[in-house]
């Protein structure tokens, strides 16, 4: 396990809140239809450094349709990539309720008999309501993680 990166102890920027606070929420959500079994499911392989099989599925035929599908797709795998960085103990900005919110929403996309069933017309649109709740409420986690993968993991990229 990596030890993280010491820059990743700033203050408040611009201050703002912190990256990963949480900004209260007045809508219902979806995610309490999330069970224990899935998140230890789903945690149990992001841990091993898996993505479901069923979930990269989706995540695939999600990639090759809509704006709206193409957006749960890509935002779906930079929580992938944050919770990896966070697990390899390389990206240290998340709070535990930040790891655990990321969780239940991959864990939401990846049910497919959700509040509107996928299989339905418009059967995505609450995957992309949870995942987009879930980039405005972390967005400052997220640009950082974005920002620090720039900075640590792509460079690494291009010398492989």
């Amino acid at each position: 396990m990596k030890g993280c990166v010491g820059e990743m102890n700033q203050g408040p920027i611009n201050d703002q809140a912190q990256p990963g606070a949480q900004v209260a929420s007045t809508r219902p959500s979806f995610l309490r239809l999330v069970t224990s079994h899935d998140l230890k499911d789903l945690g149990n392989a992001l841990a091993r450094g898996d993505l479901p099989p069923d979930f990269e599925a989706k995540l695939r035929r999600l990639a090759g349709d809509s704006l709206l599908h193409r957006f749960v797709e890509q935002n779906c795998r930079l929580f992938v990539a944050l919770l990896s960085a966070i697990q390899d103990g390389s990206f240290c900005k998340a709070s535990q309720a930040d790891r655990d919110r990321l969780l239940q929403v991959l864990a939401y996309v990846r049910k497919d008999d959700d509040e509107v069933p996928d299989y339905k017309p418009d059967g995505f649109a609450d995957d992309q309501r949870e995942v987009r709740a879930a980039t405005v409420e972390m967005r400052l986690l997220l640009q950082g993680f974005k920002a620090w993968r720039l900075r640590h993991q792509v460079p690494g990229m291009w010398l492989s």
